[in-house]
């Protein structure tokens, strides 16, 4: 980690605790600088532990740090899934710390559930500035508690998808990919734009992370009886909702 020292860093005291998972002894710097700002951190290493640390409601955000990167993402897929429901909501706000700091680490945290990702070396004061955000981003209030677009049905605060009353099981990614395109169905999306809007991704590069969930998004809506039009690429731009 750079920039490491409390002093140069700005104050923040938190109003809810931040459990940082992963590794508890290789993750102990990260927490004692925390905990050196006011924040109150809680360190897991495994399931049972992360499970302990939180409480319904109770927990700001969930940093998964040093560790596995196999295990950190089996179990970030576990929490988006409710597993861990009720200890660990399965909108809890993750904050995903990229060991290797390569595109495909930060593509696939995001793509398991991340809500944001930051490369080493860690910048503290980047860290600190991502964890205020975080902690600051709900659900917009723009956003209608139901999304509808024809037959397409979104409950946005119970993460929920149906088409024709019949449910569409989708993941994390997925669904938000749809909630996008949903809110705006006349309007052609950029793959650039999606990245930004939908992952967080400031400079995507070459990747097809979009193509890929706007298929399966289109095979799963297929299967509750939409046409193969729903989710359409238009040629050379992006995609759209389209009934």
């Amino acid at each position: 980690m750079t920039d490491t020292a409390s002093s140069a860093a700005p104050c923040a005291v938190a109003s809810k605790p931040i459990v940082v998972f992963g590794e508890r002894d290789g993750n102990r710097g990260i927490a004692d600088e925390l905990t050196l700002d006011g924040f109150d951190v809680r360190r897991a290493g495994d399931r049972e532990f992360l499970r302990a640390c939180c409480r319904p409601g109770d927990v700001d955000v969930v940093i998964f740090a040093r560790g596995s990167d196999a295990a950190l993402l089996e179990v970030l897929r576990e929490l988006r899934s409710g597993a861990f429901d009720p200890d660990v909501s399965p909108v809890q706000k993750v904050l995903w710390i990229a060991q290797g700091g390569q595109e495909r680490e930060v593509l696939r945290a995001f793509d398991a559930g991340s809500d944001d990702v930051i490369r080493c070396p860690v910048n503290y004061r980047e860290l600190l500035a991502r964890i205020g955000a975080l902690k600051r981003r709900d659900r917009p209030a723009s956003t209608p508690a139901v999304v509808s677009h024809g037959e397409l049905m979104i409950d946005t605060e119970a993460h929920t998808v149906t088409f024709d009353s019949r449910p569409v099981t989708l993941r994390r990614m997925e669904y938000n990919l749809l909630l996008c395109l949903a809110q705006s169905p006349l309007r052609v999306f950029t793959k650039h734009e999606l990245l930004q809007e939908v992952w967080g991704y400031r400079s995507p590069g070459a990747t097809r992370t979009v193509d890929s969930h706007a298929s399966r998004v289109r095979s799963k809506l297929a299967q509750a009886g939409a046409n193969g039009c729903w989710v359409a690429n238009i040629w050379g731009v992006g995609y759209r909702l389209c009934d």
